[in-house]
């Protein structure tokens, strides 16, 4: 195990030297991170890094393949554009954690900031707090696992993927409805938070898309309105199996 300790560096000197010592070590220790930006960026080593503190906005952004453990908070953009690897933080996320995340697993064991897993692609993230505003948006694949409450607008322009959630649901952004579980779904969320050491609730909600505002044909011809009850897109969502239509080449 090596220490690099990051007070006073200029973060690409951090940076630099975290990818060096990624290629020579399995463990390294951050010091003195002062919830500064742009930490972590970029390892591609399955290296275990731990960060001793709290870190900015866009911590282990654009990364392949590291465990990143951070023991505070982060800000914006953590994780995004994952391409696999585990991340986990010990307190809260801001906004848009995961955002463009392609593969691996987020951790967070605060709240998640507003727009969580936005257009993410793949993977996973778990959040044992609440979600923020917009939480999903645009997300075209992946899962998204909110153990605590979601405020409005969940999953705001759902292309594709899955959320579920634990506590109350504020409100469905445009296209996301609530489905039925079905077989197969308790055991995928079960052996994700197993990753985490963690068990699923007891209640737990699905929310899928109903692929509305993808049917460009179905609105000019005024067949699907938006003040058409939420009930009656889940049902025709659930007759189309739960929705599994679309696929998305992650590259």
């Amino acid at each position: 195990m090596v220490e690099i300790d990051a007070r006073d560096r200029d973060i690409r000197d951090v940076n630099r030297q975290l990818r060096q010592m990624a290629e020579e070590h399995d463990q390294i220790v951050l010091l003195n991170p002062g919830a500064r930006h742009n930490l972590a960026v970029g390892l591609t080593s399955r290296v275990e890094l731990t960060v001793r503190g709290s870190a900015g906005y866009f911590c282990a952004g654009l990364c392949d393949g590291p465990t990143v453990y951070v023991e505070g908070n982060v800000g914006w953009g953590f994780g995004d554009n994952l391409m696999s690897g585990r991340l986990t933080v010990d307190g809260h996320a801001g906004a848009v954690c995961g955002v463009g995340q392609r593969a691996g697993d987020i951790l967070v064991r605060g709240n998640l900031g507003s727009r969580a897993a936005q257009v993410m692609k793949g993977g996973s993230i778990v959040a044992l707090g609440n979600a923020g505003y917009r939480a999903g948006s645009m997300m075209m694949g992946g899962t998204l696992i909110i153990l605590g409450d979601a405020r409005e607008a969940l999953g705001e322009f759902l292309m594709d993927g899955e959320i579920y959630v634990g506590g109350s649901i504020h409100s469905l952004g445009e296209d996301a409805v609530e489905a039925e579980l079905r077989d197969g779904d308790l055991d995928k969320v079960r052996e994700l938070l197993a990753r985490h050491g963690l068990e699923p609730p007891q209640n737990l909600r699905k929310i899928i898309s109903d692929q509305r505002a993808l049917r460009y044909a179905e609105y000019e011809s005024g067949e699907l309105l938006f003040e058409q009850a939420s009930e009656e897109k889940a049902a025709a969502a659930a007759a189309d199996g739960n929705r599994d239509t679309m696929n998305f080449d992650s590259d």
